[in-house]
């Protein structure tokens, strides 16, 4: 068989006999000093040893009853464990239903209940504690599995090392009935159910198959510039599309890179340092957070001032993005500087802030600014920017070679994809359409839903965009955000808002001003840049205090008139509120994905908004 004819299991299982005592896995435990080391050296797992518990809890959970094609969900950060339970599951052909680790319990027990799971694993005991709460109106769950927590003494729960020592004492029986599973499987089997990330009410289950999953690892390997004996660190959700379809699953395809899981996202900026990955797939906040965190800290991450951090991206954009990127003519004597200015600053930078050997990253899941994206690539950091959803994965993206910052690049390249390839295409209105083997089977149990978002074999996406003369893709907004002014103006809120983040100042906006004769804005701050430039202006205090003084508000004007400058009169933000907080997904104001809730936004603040009407 050919790989484009496999499931992802019988391709790991493959590997694993070819690969044996060879590192797949970096990672952490509790007590490492430095983290993830033992006696000096990586921690690290072996292909056989995953291979082992991999084939342990999958005979684990044949025998608590699990069956083929049931979903089994998984309630977790990112971690080795939630890759090895995932592998365990799929290699008995049941099916991985995912849960972000930060959805509120309501939230993670409704996904429960609508995939019907018997079986989860979580890792916080909040989490373990929130379904036995609310167990009598989850009749069908049978098992409990914890991770990251002890089981606790009600029966219902198990700990991950109980089901991994439940399944080696398994008999040949199960054993053969475990292998009779991984050679059964088949593409059409359905491998995950991926919620969306709710942004517009309930949460949606996209049902992929392993066509799907198999076709994004292939195609995806193909075009990632990834070097044999790299080291990729995995932090984003595996709950989402993103991680989970590009993550580990990827790696293990390719069979030459090793795979380390960051402790957690609050020390995601530690582990670069200790791990020193080669790439890393990345949300456009954390990029915005790290660009608000050098230009506070050029001097000390750089040895340049302000103004010489600005002359020497100059520099780099002259050679990188106009030269290298766009294909114009270099002087030699920019070259000869930016190789100064890349020994004696941009390497120091990059050791400090991403551990010294990254050498690309991937981006997708929201829009990236094209001022920040321009930004690593002028470092010498390349930022791949693609466009994907739950229900699709990857539908376009930018790869080397054929990259225009500022886009989301050109459709998904299908290389030798033997079958049906993905297919790219926008409607009169402007909206993305997309088909082909990386398209959802369907939401799972919303059969009004799906038919409303697959029409003649094509998926709606839900979003607009435009395409240029060579073939590149532009998000300009979701249908459902647009805006229409009093006068009649459709304005594209998304553009606006990027547009305002882009200084480090701004940490949240959002546009409002449907059927109003103005645009306003809702702004959020970036805490760390906050202090900074308080520190400059001669101001202490909390967030909230700073928030509230007209020497900040000062500075927000400044940006919000900088901005306006670029945009057409119609949508410009003639007022705004600054709000003594920022957003969060515990106030249920963003996703588990870190996407803002416009509507829930709307209605929290619109009264105060509204009052700027008035004014």
């Amino acid at each position: 068989m050919k790989d484009t004819e496999k499931t992802i299991t019988q391709i790991f299982w493959e590997r694993v006999e070819q690969k044996g005592d060879k590192p797949l896995f970096i990672y952490h435990e509790q007590g490492d000093f430095p983290p993830f080391t033992r006696k000096g050296k990586f921690r690290t797992m072996s292909w056989n040893r995953a291979g082992e518990l991999v084939k342990n809890i999958g005979q684990g959970l044949l025998a608590l009853g699990a069956k083929k094609g049931e979903p089994i969900s998984i309630m977790s950060a990112t971690r080795m464990e939630w890759a090895l339970a995932d592998l365990g599951l799929l290699s008995i052909g049941a099916a991985t239903g995912s849960i972000y680790p930060n959805n509120v319990a309501s939230q993670a027990h409704y996904i429960l209940n609508d995939l019907n799971s018997r079986f989860v694993f979580v890792e916080e005991t909040w989490q373990r504690n929130a379904f036995l709460k609310r167990k009598e109106s989850s009749p069908q769950l049978e098992k409990i599995i914890t991770i990251g927590c002890e089981p606790g003494e009600d029966p219902l729960c198990m700990s991950f090392d109980d089901l991994i020592a439940l399944g080696a004492a398994q008999n040949s029986q199960v054993t053969a009935a475990f292998e009779d599973a991984v050679a059964a499987g088949q593409l059409s089997d359905i491998a995950s159910y991926i919620y969306t990330s709710g942004t517009t009410g309930i949460p949606k289950g996209a049902v992929h198959n392993h066509l799907a999953m198999t076709y994004t690892i292939y195609t995806g390997a193909k075009w990632l510039p990834i070097e044999p004996g790299s080291i990729d660190l995995a932090f984003l959700p595996m709950a989402h599309i993103f991680e989970q379809f590009a993550g580990a699953l990827l790696d293990i395809y390719r069979g030459d890179v090793t795979v380390a899981f960051a402790r957690s996202l609050d020390k995601v900026s530690k582990d670069f340092g200790f791990v020193k990955p080669t790439f890393i797939r990345v949300v456009p906040r954390l990029l915005e957070k790290v660009y608000s965190t050098i230009w506070s800290k050029s001097d000390i991450l750089a040895h340049l001032t302000e103004d010489g951090m600005h002359k020497a991206l100059e520099i780099g954009g002259r050679v990188r993005v106009a030269g290298d990127i766009a294909g114009q003519a270099v002087s030699e004597n920019d070259r000869r500087q930016l190789h100064d200015l890349e020994e004696n600053n941009f390497e120091h930078l990059k050791k400090l802030v991403f551990g010294g050997h990254l050498q690309f990253m991937v981006t997708g899941g929201a829009p990236l600014s094209k001022e920040i994206n321009e930004f690593f690539w002028k470092l010498g950091l390349p930022v791949y920017e693609l466009y994907g959803m739950t229900e699709a994965g990857g539908a376009t993206t930018n790869i080397p070679g054929h990259t225009r910052i500022g886009t989301v690049g050109q459709p998904w390249p299908n290389y030798d994809w033997p079958g049906e390839p993905c297919q790219f295409d926008l409607s009169p209105e402007g909206e993305i359409l997309v088909k082909g083997p990386n398209v959802m089977l369907r939401y799972h149990n919303k059969p009004e839903e799906t038919a409303e978002a697959i029409r003649d074999s094509w998926l709606h996406s839900g979003d607009v965009a435009r395409l240029d003369e060579d073939g590149y893709i532009t998000i300009t907004d979701r249908m459902k955000d647009i805006l229409i002014t009093a006068g009649g103006k459709n304005v594209a809120p998304i553009h606006i808002e990027g547009l305002l983040k882009e200084d480090p100042l701004i940490s949240q906006v959002v546009v409002y001003g449907d059927r109003k004769k103005y645009l306003t804005a809702i702004i959020t701050l970036d805490e760390d840049e906050l202090k900074a430039r308080a520190e400059k202006l001669g101001l202490a205090g909390s967030y909230q205090e700073l928030a509230a003084e007209s020497q900040i508000r000062a500075e927000v004007e400044d940006i919000v008139r900088l901005k306006n400058q670029e945009l057409a009169s119609y949508e410009t933000i003639k007022k705004f509120i600054i709000l003594d907080h920022d957003f969060s997904i515990e106030a249920g104001e963003l996703t588990p994905t870190v996407k803002v809730k416009r509507k829930e936004i709307y209605k929290k603040y619109g009264a105060q908004v509204d009052a700027l009407y008035q004014e």
